[in-house]
Parts: structure tokens; sequence; C-alpha cells
């Protein structure tokens, strides 16, 4: 079976499990004992970086490898954010989850740039399964209030950023690859709405304010769920 289209059926129900996924596994961590929580955050981190082994060997396998295999998307760096925060957990850790690895992967889930992959083929699931588990690790440990970070810690975000993106976007360039969506929007997608209305002179600078404005409203969200716990 060929690809998928954005918020088509196979799409809509992928969501819909992936949402059920969510409910559970929320209340299983809420309902965990502080030592199964910590083994559920570690268990996650090597499932995630064995599904990227996984599709590395994959795509070996099948030679389908090539310049766009390599883990460079937010999604990747996401495995070892995770795995970082489940044995050394630290602020720099909890706001790169929450300012970008949650986001960039429900984000990916709402508009995934992997439509083409054929439906029902390892790609095409593995592609769900690991967004989905980025975003209920992050997502459990938001609701256990188990992440340190505040407004004043988005330095930390940007600096991995200026880190990151350079190099990225060099690689981009050299390969004719678009990791991270830098160097061009996905069709279909809010990226897309980005360059049509500012072009691509201002695409990256489009793009940079609407990662601030996510920001703002999660940060803004956070803090209601702090002043909310206060009062209980």
């Amino acid at each position: 079976m060929d690809g998928f289209s954005i918020f088509d059926s196979v799409h809509i129900m992928w969501l819909i499990i992936i949402a059920v996924f969510l409910v559970f596994s929320l209340y299983f961590y809420h309902c965990f004992s502080y030592e199964r929580q910590d083994l559920f955050l570690k268990s996650a981190f090597w499932l995630l970086l064995f599904l990227e082994v996984a599709k590395q060997i994959y795509l070996l396998v099948t030679d389908q490898y090539s310049y766009w295999s390599p883990p460079l998307h937010l999604r990747g760096f996401g495995i070892f954010i995770i795995g970082w925060h489940a044995y050394f957990p630290n602020r720099t850790t909890a706001t790169l989850l929450y300012t970008l690895t949650l986001p960039g992967a429900a984000i990916a889930l709402l508009f995934p740039g992997w439509t083409i992959d054929p439906v029902g083929g390892f790609l095409h699931f593995h592609s769900f399964i690991f967004h989905a588990l980025l975003v209920v690790v992050v997502a459990a440990l938001i609701l256990e209030k188990q992440l340190a970070t505040n407004f004043t810690d988005i330095w930390r975000s940007v600096l991995f950023l200026l880190i990151t993106v350079p190099p990225v976007y060099v690689y981009n360039a050299h390969f004719h690859t678009n990791f991270m969506f830098l160097n061009r929007p996905v069709k279909g997608t809010p990226l897309q709405w980005l360059n049509d209305a500012f072009g691509a002179t201002g695409y990256l600078a489009s793009l940079a304010g609407v990662i601030i404005c996510i920001w703002i409203v999660l940060y803004i969200l956070l803090a209601l769920q702090k002043r909310r716990h206060i009062t209980e």
C-alpha cells in the first residue's frame, strides 16, 4: 500500500491509538512507585535507542541508506536528551525535553513528514511509535511535576540550538537534505504556510518566531500548573 495523507483515515486512526496509549501510559506512570517511574524512564530511553538502531540496520539491509538516514532531526537528539535525563536529570535536560522534544514530537505526529512511506511498512510503524514514545515520556514527567524548568531556563534551549543548528544547516546544504526542516518547509504543513507568507528569505526568521511563541505558551501553561499545585 502507498503512503497516506495528513488527516486522512490512516492518520486519524494513528492519532486515536496514540491518544489512548498516552492516557493509559500516564495513568500507570502516576500509579508507579518512584523506583518504577525511574525504571520506566530508563526503559523508554533504551527502547528509543533500540528503535533507532533497528531503523539504521533496516535501511542498510534494504539498501536504502542515504544522506537522509542519520538521526539529525530533533527526534534523534531527543533519544539522547531522554537518556541524559533518565540517568542524570537536571535543569538543562528538563528544559530541552519541555521546549524541544515535546513540541517537536507532537507537531511531527500532527503533521508527519513520513507520509510517503508505505502504510504498514517498517518505517511507517517506526515513525509513529517513535514519536509517540517521545510524547509519552515528556508528558509523564510534566504530569508528575518532575521537570524542573522555568522561563528563565530558555537560554539553555537557545544555546542548544546555536550549537546544533549551524552544522545541521551546513549538512543539509551540502547533501541536499532537510534535517530539522531548516532549509525548506514540508508541503502541506504549517511550515509551508510560513514559507508562503514570508518567502524563502524570511522562512528561518519566521520559524524562529513561531518557536518563541510556542515556548511562551508552554511556560504559561507550566506556570498555571505550578500555581494550581500551590493553591491545592
